[in-house]
């Protein structure tokens, strides 16, 4: 049943991916009736959308959604685990846009509201690139998400090859939560880590998003600790085990990014946080 729905919602996103990209002949500028209406069910989706010169075709968002400042306007359909589907409605969406663990809350719009859904991996940084692309395309903007996408490669490429390469590379704890919660092997903080010249303490996890236990985190004995979000962390919590053991907290090592989105968010604004790891790790890691 579920692989039926898919299908056929595929279909309507195909059909309308061919009418949007389609070649225009020279004529008169799209109207508002033939403008595309975009709901995105991610921060990083909605940066994309905006990063390839389509935001007016947004009519709705997250309530985490806060980048570009026009994604804060925009109303509000969903959090982390639901999705309002009156409001969704009323907002008479063309196309919505959820990442690839959003099936359920897809499928109710799918199901429900009878509105194509496009699911996007965003789980690597290769998946970045696909992204950017498939939103281009959906947006009848592909020239525009190739130019971001050629920008944005050379941008992390400059900043790798800065980064210290050897043998022994510092190890790095991305802390998402407590008591150990991280980002492993398959995820897009994992890339960042060793594009910046770290190795991932969990990188060996075969998980996105594993939680270490505290003798894992022990054994592994980070370097350089990036604390994300408002993951409590304070003097109190270094002093207890596991954490008083690792060298990052006896170096002074344990840092908060400037901006979370920067290294939580998988979206276009992702070199700025690599080039913030990159300098953490090269000034820490020794």
């Amino acid at each position: 049943m579920r692989l039926c729905r898919r299908f056929a919602a595929f279909c309507a996103a195909a059909q309308l991916c061919a009418l949007g990209c389609a070649p225009r002949a020279a004529g008169p500028a799209t109207s508002d009736a033939q403008r595309p209406r975009i709901v995105s069910l991610a921060p990083s989706l909605t940066e994309m959308v905006y990063a390839v010169g389509a935001g007016a075709e947004l009519v709705g968002d997250t309530k985490y959604d806060d980048y570009p400042a026009a994604a804060v306007r925009l109303p509000h359909v969903a959090d982390l685990s639901s999705v309002d589907l009156e409001r969704l409605a009323a907002l008479r969406p063309t196309l919505v846009l959820a990442l690839h663990d959003q099936d359920r809350e897809g499928g109710q719009i799918e199901e429900r509201l009878l509105v194509p859904v496009r699911y996007l991996p965003n789980r690597s940084l290769h998946d970045l690139f696909s992204d950017i692309t498939q939103v281009g395309s959906l947006c009848r903007r592909s020239a525009q998400a190739q130019a971001l996408s050629d920008s944005l490669r050379e941008r992390i490429h400059r900043i790798a090859a800065r980064a210290p390469r050897g043998r022994h590379k510092p190890r790095v704890f991305f802390l998402l939560g407590l008591p150990g919660f991280t980002a492993g092997k398959n995820s897009f903080i994992n890339d960042l880590i060793e594009l910046a010249g770290g190795t991932n303490i969990a990188a060996g996890v075969d998980q996105p998003y594993p939680d270490l236990s505290a003798e894992a985190i022990v054994r592994a004995d980070p370097q350089v600790i990036i604390v994300a979000g408002d993951t409590p962390f304070g003097v109190d919590d270094r002093r207890r085990e596991p954490w008083r053991s690792c060298s990052a907290v006896r170096r002074g090592a344990v840092l908060r990014p400037p901006n979370d989105d920067l290294l939580e968010r998988n979206g276009p604004r992702v070199a700025v946080g690599l080039q913030w790891l990159a300098d953490v790790i090269k000034r820490y890691g020794r």
